[in-house]
């Protein structure tokens, strides 16, 4: 039997992580190619949503994030270090799953794992002990990508997993209240009536109404804002303008349903959505990492041509008048 220092190297663990890198783009290739097969062989349209997806890349995104961090702990802190890391995930996954620390079972799996894969990506960041410019830019790029996708990854499973949504039919002057988020919204005034060029017989060519409203947050004002329902005359069709206010753990949005214009009430929706500004954020993070490889190989460009033409330079000071009038040829 192999000793464990024998199968927990770096070569294994990046093979592992290939492998399973691999597993995942086959699974959401197929997913991504199976409507168009089906309406190709049937004539059927089907629609796989983001559950299908969520449900069989879940597994395989959690285990792919475990081994990076097993692969970047590995070669800077050492094989004991790594697997005790890799450990405290697994067991905080369990022991949140068990204890349900957070409203959603993916949350309660996936959150330690990411903190983990967080602190080993941190980790490898401070942990540079390179002194020039190109030198920090060249090793801290990669490490700036893999942070940018752990933040990616808790803002998709936080924003998925965790969002909450209500509707509610409010009078104007009266006020819904939304306990479960936080939030209320009081209905200010709503004013109705007809916009654009003349379409058929009527003067405008939609009806639009616009919604004025105050939104409170656990009983304090937060902001004001307004939305519109719009009804085009000439497509036939109703569309809405609406409201996002978008905040550092969290994203609130709110639509008009419908309107009853003689009633002067209206059905909004309303959602919140955490961690949102980690998607983002962890988004801008891998373009930022890139861009810092782009530019830490277009120095290593610029030094090799410096020395190749210093090394021609010295070359054609020191070969003989003849030599030199032969290369020229």
């Amino acid at each position: 039997m192999k000793r464990l220092n024998d199968i927990l190297t770096l070569r294994n663990t990046l093979f592992a992580t290939v492998s399973v890198l691999t597993l995942l783009a086959a699974l959401i290739t197929m997913g991504l190619l199976t409507p168009f097969i089906v309406r190709l062989g049937t004539g059927e349209e089907i629609l796989l949503d983001a559950a299908y997806f969520n449900l069989r890349a879940a597994l395989p995104t959690l285990a792919l994030v475990m081994l990076l961090t097993l692969c970047l702990l590995i070669k800077s802190a050492g094989k004991k270090a790594g697997l005790l890391v890799f450990g405290l995930g697994i067991a905080g996954s369990a022991f949140s799953a068990a204890f349900s620390l957070f409203s959603s079972l993916p949350v309660n799996i996936s959150f330690p794992v990411l903190i983990a894969a967080f602190f080993a990506v941190v980790y490898r960041l401070l942990s540079l002990k390179e002194k020039s410019l190109k030198g920090i830019l060249r090793k801290a790029g990669p490490h700036i990508i893999h942070l940018g996708a752990v933040l990616l990854l808790v803002g998709i499973i936080f924003s998925t997993n965790m969002n909450l949504e209500d509707s509610a039919v409010v009078p104007v002057g009266e006020m819904a209240t939304f306990k479960h988020m936080g939030y209320s919204v009081l209905i200010t005034d709503i004013i109705s009536g007809v916009e654009g060029e003349p379409y058929g017989g009527h003067s405008g060519s939609s009806y639009v109404s616009t919604i004025y409203f105050d939104v409170y947050r656990w009983g304090q004002p937060f902001d004001s804002g307004q939305v519109r329902y719009i009804s085009d005359f000439k497509w036939q069709q109703s569309y809405t303008e609406t409201y996002i206010r978008r905040g550092l753990l969290e994203e609130l949005f709110i639509a008009p349903k419908s309107i009853d214009t003689e009633a002067r009430a209206v059905e909004l929706y309303i959602r919140k959505v955490p961690f949102m500004s980690s998607l983002w954020g962890g988004f801008y993070l891998m373009v930022l990492g890139v861009l810092i490889l782009f530019i830490s190989g277009s120095l290593e460009g610029e030094k090799a041509l410096q020395k190749m033409s210093f090394a021609e330079t010295v070359l054609s000071k020191e070969l003989p008048e003849e030599i030199k009038t032969r290369t020229e040829k």
